[in-house]
């Protein structure tokens, strides 16, 4: 399903429930308001499975987006890599590198 559809779909799907909650709101324990409460229950499982995927679909977006704005690094063994290092050493010395590089050219 595409991302602004299943928005979409989501909020009908809560506007649905939300007008389900307000018919049992302050009759839950009658027993005629059962099959009411539980089509909200299936219908809020519904969300949470549409939120789900979801969130699973813009996460691959993101991921593709930050596959097109890598960066090459250089790991301790002098290999290029794609995923970024994260030791404070090596945070400390690129920040010391670009420092001296930057004052050299001004």
């Amino acid at each position: 399903m595409e991302i602004n559809n299943l928005k979409k779909a989501i909020k009908e799907q809560g506007e649905q429930n939300i007008s389900l909650f307000k018919i049992f709101q302050y009759r839950l324990h009658e027993r005629e308001m059962q099959p009411t409460i539980k089509e909200w229950r299936k219908g809020s499982n519904k969300i949470k499975a549409m939120i789900r995927e979801l969130q699973i679909l813009e996460s691959k977006d993101i991921k593709k987006e930050n596959k097109d704005i890598c960066k090459t690094f250089i790991n301790g063994y002098g290999e290029a890599t794609k995923r970024e290092i994260t030791t404070s050493s090596y945070q400390k010395n690129q920040k010391r590198l670009t420092k001296d590089i930057l004052n050299f050219i001004s």
